[in-house]
């Protein structure tokens, strides 16, 4: 038991170093000597647990896609997907409330393959829903949930990053409008299981 909680209080160090430093440092600048100085860790005991920044980066891939996959998730899909903004809804809330290093993870030119991981592994767990859901097949499921993904991360990416500015209702509505469209010709009431 008092080894988990200095494991965990290790694992909490150096993700708030390593968040700290992504704000300023280019990801390829941030060293294991760098960021276990930061965190006040051992560099012995950092390779205890991670073989390299990449790995340690791969924990917050882990973790975002993880809560993103409970929120987007949810199954049966075809009753989650017959209201299209209420994954819209949770999603959006759970980026606005304190989630600052995962919009900035997902917004970050800089970290964007940290970003397209995280959409990896949600569209595969999407698919799977889908799958379970419709009668589609395999590619189908992971072309539809893969569009869906995608483009909703881009859109969000759009709208953080200034580039585009509307108000809640009129993002939720152009994101609602281009899954729609995109999905219908995969997925509609006829194929549902």
């Amino acid at each position: 038991m008092g080894e988990d909680r200095r494991v965990r209080k290790t694992t909490t160090a150096l993700k708030d170093a390593f968040r700290e430093m992504a704000r300023d440092t280019r990801y390829h600048d941030i060293t294991v000597q760098a960021l276990t100085k930061k965190a006040d860790v051992n560099r012995k005991t950092f390779y205890l647990h991670y073989e390299s920044i990449d790995d340690f980066a791969n924990t917050f891939v882990d973790e975002l896609a993880d809560q993103l996959i409970k929120i987007v998730v949810v199954r049966p899909m075809n009753k989650t997907l017959s209201q299209p903004g209420i994954i819209f809804d949770k999603v959006f809330d759970f980026f606005e409330k304190s989630r600052e290093f995962y919009t900035f993870m997902i917004t970050s030119d800089e970290y964007s393959f940290l970003s397209r991981k995280v959409e990896t592994k949600i569209s595969a767990a999407l698919a799977q829903a889908i799958s379970e859901s419709y009668r589609v097949s395999k590619a189908d499921a992971l072309i539809s949930s893969s569009f869906m993904i995608r483009n909703t991360m881009m859109l969000f990416r759009l709208r953080f990053n200034a580039d585009v500015t509307m108000s809640r209702d009129e993002f939720k509505d152009r994101i609602i409008r281009l899954d729609k469209s995109g999905l219908q010709t995969f997925i509609n009431r006829n194929n549902s299981l």
